[in-house]
């Protein structure tokens, strides 16, 4: 009995290292974002406030912008979570190996929480927010989805895994060591080459 109970912790602790993998993490965040607004959009009609006087409440608002109803054009509006999905996954490619908490956390909320309005807008052309927090004037407010807190908190995470990566680098190889100089060099070098042609 003991020996099952010793074996079976091992398979528990790599059952929940899988669970934090980005990939997984991701389709979580995307399938509750997109469970969420279809809830929305079925029990509130468009403008609909839900209690109506309240601070915070539920509103079905369909919202033509990005982020946290930022203004954009349809076309910026597809490609930026298009281009910010590719520097997430390249980051995250280069770096799954020290099977960072912070990484794979991060890029999971980040990319699940960007295919989620990316997915509304493809869909609908609009992406569907419903989670309004209304100020104690009541004059202004501002209106969200749970797609919106995962990317907020993916970029969180994930710009506190780049610092930690830094303060590590620097610490190895001393505090004169710039660890941008790298990249600034091999820039340089392929500008160089291109003027040589």
């Amino acid at each position: 009995m003991g020996s099952l109970a010793e074996g079976s912790a091992p398979g528990v602790s790599r059952l929940w290292q899988r669970l934090e993998k980005a990939p997984l993490l991701a389709l979580a965040a995307l399938l509750l974002d997109q469970c969420t607004k279809l809830a929305a959009r079925t029990c509130l009609s468009e403008g609909e406030a839900v209690p109506a006087d309240a601070r915070l409440r539920l509103t079905n608002v369909a919202n033509p912008g990005i982020l946290f109803g930022t203004p954009a054009s349809s076309l910026v509006s597809l490609l930026i979570p298009v281009a910010m999905i590719l520097v997430a996954a390249v980051l995250y490619w280069r770096f799954r190996r020290q099977e960072s908490t912070l990484l794979g956390i991060g890029t999971g909320l980040f990319v699940g929480g960007t295919l989620g309005n990316l997915a509304d807008r493809v869909f609908y052309e609009k992406v569907t927010d419903f989670i309004e927090v209304v100020s104690s004037g009541g004059d202004s407010s501002m209106v969200f989805n749970l797609a919106d807190l995962c990317i907020l908190a993916g970029i969180v995470l994930l710009e506190a895994f780049v610092i930690r990566l830094i303060i590590r680098v620097i610490m190895k190889r001393g505090l004169r060591y710039n660890p941008f100089k790298p990249a600034c060099v091999w820039v340089i070098r392929r500008g160089s080459r291109g003027k040589g042609r």
